[in-house]
């Protein structure tokens, strides 16, 4: 991804109120561990720090932005990162340093910041030109689509077989 690329990128998410996040390149191997399953592989490097806790190159971004999210009822967290990544390689190879930018929103999220994350994702992926395809598919948001579609219950119930 080129820098101009990333910088448009950035504008487009600042202006919908996505903070800059930066995290540390080492985090508590612990929190890992914990959510393994979130992971793409479960194999992270990891050293000993200097106080004797076990710490990880961060694999991923996305952990360290919910462990530092507000608890708070109808808080909302928005942010965006640029980060180095440390992953390994899909056919279990070598680990790899990676680029990973995006954003995240975190907290209290309703329906309002569900549609603005897909609007976000679309403009970002139109940001990087042609061939990019934006797909979504889980069937919560189809059912919530049908739910606010004003069709007669006869009609959405039929919904389903016909996106089949």
């Amino acid at each position: 991804m080129s820098r101009r690329i990333e910088d448009r990128l950035e504008a487009l998410w600042r202006r919908f109120g996505y903070a800059p996040y930066k995290m540390s390149r080492f985090e508590e191997y612990e929190l890992y561990v914990r959510n393994k399953d979130f992971l793409q592989s479960d194999r992270v490097i990891t050293f000993s720090g200097a106080d004797g806790r076990l710490l990880a190159m961060k694999p991923d971004v996305t952990l360290s932005i919910v462990k530092n999210a507000p608890e708070a009822p109808g808080a909302v967290r928005k942010v965006h990162y640029r980060e180095n990544v440390y992953r390994q390689e899909r056919d279990g190879g070598n680990f790899r340093e990676i680029l990973q930018a995006g954003i995240e929103c975190v907290g209290d999220v309703g329906s309002y910041e569900v549609a603005e994350v897909v609007y976000l994702a679309a403009r970002s992926l139109a940001a990087l030109g042609e061939g990019t395809i934006l797909s979504l598919s889980h069937v919560g948001l189809i059912r919530f689509c049908l739910d606010h579609s004003g069709l007669p219950d006869s009609a959405r119930n039929q919904a389903p077989d016909c996106l089949r």
